[in-house]
């Protein structure tokens, strides 16, 4: 069996769950299993048996789509990590190379929200478009931004969900962001209602 007959392989680490699934096209899925997210131990482990589970039919490549940050730098020793992240147990965890060995396979890794707004561009709103963003508010707030085509690189993935909004006077409410505390991601994602205010 060669390359074009094998399916792909894709797993989405959320900060509430993964979607882990094995498919040929969007339209040809074979297989589909959610996973929470909890310690990277627990919840890598049982990614790993899966992708090892699938790996016995044989898997073209692995898409790997993480919350973040993550360093994104091919040339670093740390790429493929969750770098500094408010998800407790998660901070400089390795997502890519450990997921890539159990598939057996070439990875390729990226942002959650770069992932979707790629997805958006190939199969939905975005379509016909070569600059797009696209902006989540869940268990945190993302942001993925193609300019170009291509997912925006630099100095550091456009982290906008940590940006400080101008607040009423009045509203002194911290916020929720272990690192920022009021930034948007403190103020209005899911973590922000688990908080006591």
């Amino acid at each position: 069996m060669n390359d074009r007959t094998l399916p792909f392989a894709g797993v989405e680490l959320g900060g509430t769950k993964c979607v882990c699934t094995l498919a040929h096209s969007p339209d040809a899925i074979l297989r589909q299993e959610t996973i929470p997210t909890t310690s990277p131990e627990e919840t890598l482990g049982s990614i790993e048996q899966l992708l090892s589970d699938w790996k016995e039919q044989g898997i073209a490549s692995l898409g790997i789509n993480s919350f973040g940050p993550v360093d994104l730098d091919p040339k670093s020793a740390t790429w493929g990590f969750i770098t500094k992240t408010t998800k407790p147990g998660w901070s400089g965890t390795d997502v890519a190379r450990r997921l890539a060995y159990a598939a057996g396979t070439k990875v390729a890794f990226d942002t959650d929200v770069n992932g979707a707004a790629r997805s958006e561009m190939r199969w939905g709103a975005g379509r016909g478009f070569e600059d797009f963003a696209y902006i989540t508010v869940g268990t945190g707030i993302g942001v993925g931004l193609i300019v170009n085509g291509r997912p925006t690189r630099g100095f550091a993935h456009s982290e906008l969900g940590h940006i400080r909004p101008a607040r009423l006077a009045g509203d002194d409410w911290p916020g929720a962001c272990s690192f920022h505390g009021a930034c948007a991601e403190g103020l209005a994602s899911g973590q922000s209602r688990t908080r006591p205010r």
